[in-house]
Formats: structure tokens, C-alpha cells, sequence
């Protein structure tokens, strides 16, 4: 019959020895019909798979190392290159260009590294090359072999925000306390780790600003090899992070629990306050050394005598599209005070609308400001 012959039509059902599901699904409803309506169904032959070969039977190995480097100089012809000469080596390759021209970051899993960074060397200049084993050792886990299905990772800096963050059932990841700049010194390497050791299948990850782009994708490419499956939430400020993690609900599919994270980040209007280093001149003005300056995105919107005034004028300009809750974060070394004086200000010009401040510790920005 033509069902018959749909064994050897595709080389899918050729390996599994089966014929087309749908051709058989359809006679079962053809021959139920007949049944019903004469009361005779046909006799057929009885449909089994054949035996598995052997050889297909018994899986491959998976890659034996993780290879991470940024490669400098690479010509935006030749990345496609490189990713064929890797997709050659071993699997999981992923290329992200970074902020600078020429500046990729490369991943891969394969067994033979040393080969994977020579690929490298005819295209630029590879760098900060990260080679790490694949197979389980003490305290860590076998792809798949998750402890919890799912969990939140959230990149955060300072004692209290790791608190803060902990405290809302989160898995916090810090970066280096001694990085200049907290804002770009978390590594592809460092989120892989903070993945695995989050223990769980499923990852949510609130990078709060802290992670690059090339080093985010990179990090959860390489989380993917280990058989996580990652969700990034677009969160630019622990403050958007918070507005996430609030909605965080493990009860949910992973694509609701996901789009949900990400749709209470984008709601959270968020700006930043932080005290002049020069004299220079902003969309808002002049500012001088020591001035506040109130940022919404990336650009100076206030510019004020200090961080108090700079935090009241931002928080009635967010405010301008309406709110209901006010997040601020103060950084390390804000006085209490600054948050006291915020907590008046609000409470006397926008009624209605609540006000909290926890003091996180962060470095950088003195005041981290959300508004929902």
C-alpha cells in the first residue's frame, strides 16, 4: 500500500523503521468509519518499529572543553568564517560583536581547544582565552542534573542589595569588589559560573546593568551548552530588577513566568543620580564638581546644588506620567538623611503615591530611582 512505501520516502522514518504517522492515523479514521457505517473494517498488517542500529543507538560523546575568548582586530567578513571553522571543531559556537569596532566574543564547546584558539589567530588577535573542562568534578553538576526547576539569578552590587535581593528568594551574583567599574566587570565566564551554581533547569537572569551585552550573550550561550535553559531579562537597574523579580511566579511556564519578568522591567521608568566629578556642560546645563545630576536615559536631565535636590527634581520629572511607587536605592556613602528628605518631599507634593528606600551599598551612582 502507499503507507507502505512511506517507509523508505524519508530518511527519518528510514532510521526508525517506521511508516508516516499521519498516513496511519488517517486509515485508523478511515477504517472506523467503514466499521461504523458497514459494519466491516479491513484486515492490516500490524505496524512496529524496527529495532534500533546499534551504532546510531549508542550517543556521542559531548565536547570535552569550554573555550571562551575575545578576539580583537576580526574583520566583520571573517567572523562568518570563524563560525564555520568552529561549527567544524564542535557545537555550541556563539560570536557576539561587542561596544567596540573589531571586538568579538567568541564560545564553543569542543574537544580539541588548542585548535578552536588557532582558528582565532587568522582572523586577529585572541584574548582573555578561558579554557574549562566539561566533565563534573566535586560541587558541581552534570548537565541536567539540576537540584530545583527553576530559579532567578540576579547580578547585584552591594551588601545590601545581595540581601535585598536574596531576601526576595534570588540567586545573587556579585562582581568583583575590586573592579573600578562594577558596571563592566562581570565576565561570560562569571555569569556561566553563577548559572551552574544556581542549580536549577531553568534560569532567569536579571543582569541589573552590571553585564555587557557580548559577555551576557556569551555566558548564557555557554549555560545553554550545559543544558540550562536561560532567559535573559531585560533589566538596566537593580531598581527594574526589583520590578521583575516582584512578578517572579516558578508556578508559571517558563515563557509566561519570562514575558511577564520582562514586562514589569520595562514598566519601571528608572533614573539615576550622581554627584559631578568635572565641570562640564549637560542637556540640563553647566554642572560644576560636586553638583547632583539626575540621568534618565543616559542623558543629564537635572542639574542641582546636590544629590537631595538632584533625587527631587528627577523624581517629578519620572512622575510626570503618573506612579503609584517609588524605589529608591542609595548607594555607598549617601547619608540617610538624603533618603528622609526624599520620603518628605513626596509625601507633600504627589499624594497618593508611596515611597521606599533601602540603602544597597552600590558603587557608582548614588541613588538608583524607579518609578511604577
Amino acid at each position: 500500500t502507499a503507507l507502505d512505501k512511506t517507509i523508505d520516502q524519508l530518511d527519518v522514518l528510514t532510521d526508525a523503521g517506521v511508516v508516516d504517522a499521519g498516513g496511519r492515523g488517517l486509515l485508523v479514521l478511515l477504517d472506523a468509519l467503514s466499521k461504523t457505517v458497514s459494519g466491516h473494517a479491513p484486515i492490516r498488517r500490524e505496524y512496529k518499529p524496527a529495532p534500533p542500529d546499534a551504532e546510531s543507538a549508542v550517543a556521542a560523546p559531548a565536547p570535552r572543553f569550554e573555550v571562551m575568548y575575545l578576539l580583537r582586530g576580526c574583520r566583520p567578513d571573517g567572523v562568518e568564517h570563524l563560525r564555520r571553522r568552529l561549527d567544524e571543531l564542535g557545537d555550541s559556537v556563539a560570536i557576539a560583536a561587542s561596544a567596540a569596532d573589531g571586538h568579538y566574543s567568541v564560545h564553543v564547546h569542543s574537544d580539541d581547544a588548542g585548535g578552536a584558539i588557532e582558528a582565532a589567530l587568522a582572523f586577529g588577535t585572541p584574548s582573555r582565552i578561558q579554557i574549562t573542562a566539561l566533565t563534573g568534578g566535586p560541587g558541581t553538576h552534570a548537565p541536567g542534573g539540576w537540584t530545583r526547576e527553576r530559579a532567578v539569578l540576579a547580578v547585584v552590587d552591594g551588601d545590601g542589595a545581595a540581601q535585598l535581593f536574596a531576601g526576595e528568594g534570588a540567586h545573587v551574583l556579585r562582581p568583583d569588589p575590586d573592579a573600578t567599574d562594577p558596571t563592566s566587570a562581570l565576565t561570560a565566564k562569571q555569569l556561566l559560573r553563577g548559572l551552574v551554581d544556581a542549580g536549577a533547569a531553568q534560569i532567569m537572569v536579571l543582569p541589573n546593568g552590571f553585564v555587557a551585552a557580548e559577555e551576557l550573550v556569551a555566558g548564557c550561550t555557554a549555560a545553554i551548552g550545559w543544558g540550562i535553559d536561560v532567559v535573559p531579562v531585560p533589566a538596566g537597574s537593580m531598581v527594574q530588577g526589583l520590578a521583575a523579580l516582584a512578578v517572579h511566579d516558578a508556578d508559571r511556564q517558563a515563557v509566561d513566568d519570562g514575558y511577564t519578568m520582562a514586562r514589569a522591567a520595562a514598566g519601571a521608568r528608572h533614573g539615576s543620580v550622581r554627584i559631578a566629578a568635572e565641570e562640564a556642560l549637560t542637556w540640563a546645563g553647566a554642572c560644576q564638581p560636586g553638583d547632583g545630576l539626575g540621568i534618565a536615559g543616559d542623558e543629564v536631565l537635572i542639574v542641582a546644588k546636590d544629590i537631595t535636590a538632584a533625587g527631587i527634581g528627577l523624581i517629578d520629572l519620572l512622575l510626570v506620567a503618573g506612579g503609584e511607587l517609588i524605589t529608591v536605592l542609595s548607594g555607598a556613602g549617601v547619608d540617610p538623611a538624603v533618603g528622609e528628605a526624599l520620603s518628605e518631599h513626596v509625601h507633600r507634593e504627589h499624594l497618593g503615591t508611596e515611597l521606599v528606600t533601602y540603602h544597597t551599598g552600590h558603587r557608582g551612582d548614588a541613588l538608583l530611582i524607579g518609578v511604577e
